[in-house]
């Protein structure tokens, strides 16, 4: 019979094979060598700490088994990964937005960068960034991974909602979370019908909600026992105004796209948009506060000199305006919070570039627009006085922000028109090398 010692030892020599195997592959254009030094470094502390454990320290012995299975699991999620499953040209510029956001001090620096994977898996429901909620003892740096939908691979101007998931990452690191819990506290909660869990579950459960909202308190109470009174046992409070901190992130730094992808993924899982989860405000009162936000930041009052461009805009904003919910129960914040919060944030965001967006030039809105209704994949560049290409580096959200505007004219499916935003996004890639210094 082998101890429970000896037993864990093979587990490192398993996993240490498996660890051989699976990161021989690529898991991104980068290649697997910074996933590899990191997994090698984890096993390595593990298996010395077990070495220097005595048989007999029972204790030890489990956490370090514990500390072996978190590792088996994530070796088993980098193993279903693979660059060939989803828009790695997306995910690459993603990963420059999250990485200044996502820094934090570890023994190797004070501003240590986590690595990204990304899992490929399910249908429109599956968008996550998850992070390690806490750096484990064996490692170096964290290990996100970003989960997008395996059957909306190249759709990228819906992808443009990854700008919320971001924020859950930035909201678990060290050197973020203070200000954004004291943004939270002082200025987006004070006021509001969610300002304590008392008030908020006051107003789900208040006279005036929508009968859409009411005719879930049967079901609920049937399921788990939800009341009133306990509902903050039963949903999650903290979720709730950690998803909503994560919305104003997502359309500070992914602008107007983040917006018409938000409102399109969300009615597309509840188009009632009055649906009550543990973990979830309310759809309705989500596009809401970004349609307000939208107005107060000045995305969708924006009037173009060029009178197509303007008429597309114009008619996106009023698309996705029609998704508004009348009724003022929706509505959880004013104004002047919605302004207070967004300028806060951006202060925040403002000394991490990329992080924070940028409107595009006109001239590039409507550069990208012509190209995406002529069937071409939008790229920035302008001809000299002698007629030759002169291709200049383009932020490839204005790509996206013109996909949406271009989604409102053109008569190409919205596959298609996702594929040409998304092969614009990989060439813009290929001119910002072309236009590296040798």
């Amino acid at each position: 019979m082998h101890s429970p010692k000896e037993i864990l030892l093979e587990e490192c020599g398993n996993l240490q094979r498996v660890l051989d195997e699976t990161l021989r592959f690529d898991y991104g254009i980068q290649g697997s060598q910074e996933f590899y030094d990191e997994c090698q470094s984890r096993l390595a502390f593990i298996k010395s700490e077990l070495l220097a454990t005595a048989d007999n320290d029972h204790q030890n012995l489990q956490k370090n088994g514990a500390l072996l299975h978190l590792f088996a699991d994530l070796l088993s999620r980098v193993e279903r990964s693979s660059i060939e499953q989803y828009s790695w040209p997306f995910v690459d510029e993603l990963k420059r937005i999250a990485l200044p956001l996502c820094r934090e001090a570890t023994l190797a620096g004070d501003s240590t960068p986590p690595l990204f994977f990304v899992l490929s898996e399910a249908g429109t429901a599956a968008y996550a960034i998850t992070p390690e909620l806490q750096r484990p003892s064996c490692a170096s740096r964290r290990i996100h991974t970003i989960r997008l939908p395996r059957t909306l691979k190249h759709f990228v101007l819906l992808h443009s909602i990854l700008g919320h998931e971001v924020c859950h990452a930035m909201y678990r690191c060290s050197k973020h979370q203070a200000a954004l819990k004291d943004i939270l506290d002082r200025l987006l909660l004070p006021g509001s019908v969610l300002a304590t869990p008392a008030s908020a579950a006051a107003w789900v459960y208040a006279a005036n909600a929508p009968v859409a909202v009411r005719q879930q308190y049967p079901f609920w109470q049937r399921q788990i026992g939800l009341t009133q009174a306990n509902i903050w046992t039963k949903f999650s409070y903290p979720n709730w105004i950690e998803e909503i901190l994560c919305d104003f992130v997502g359309i500070l730094t992914f602008g107007p796209s983040f917006v018409a992808a938000e409102s399109n993924v969300l009615y597309s899982l509840d188009p009632s948009g009055a649906g009550l989860g543990p973990l979830h405000p309310p759809p309705g009162c989500r596009i809401n506060y970004l349609l307000n936000a939208s107005r107060l930041l000045g995305f969708s009052t924006r009037q173009f000199a060029d009178a197509g461009l303007s008429s597309s805009a114009t008619e996106l904003w009023m698309r996705l305006d029609g998704k508004r919910q009348v009724d003022p129960w929706f509505d959880l914040f004013s104004d002047q919070t919605i302004q207070n919060v967004t300028a806060a944030l951006t202060n925040l965001l403002q000394p991490l570039p990329p992080a924070l967006y940028q409107p595009p030039e006109e001239s590039d809105l409507l550069l990208f627009t012509r190209q995406l209704a002529d069937s071409v994949p939008p790229v920035g560049f302008r001809l000299d006085e002698s007629k030759a290409v002169k291709c200049r580096s383009v932020d490839f959200r204005s790509i996206l922000e013109a996909g949406w505007i271009a989604a409102t004219k053109t008569s190409l499916p919205f596959s298609k028109l996702n594929r040409l935003c998304e092969q614009g996004i990989l060439q813009q890639q290929a001119v910002a090398i072309s236009l590296q210094p040798p």
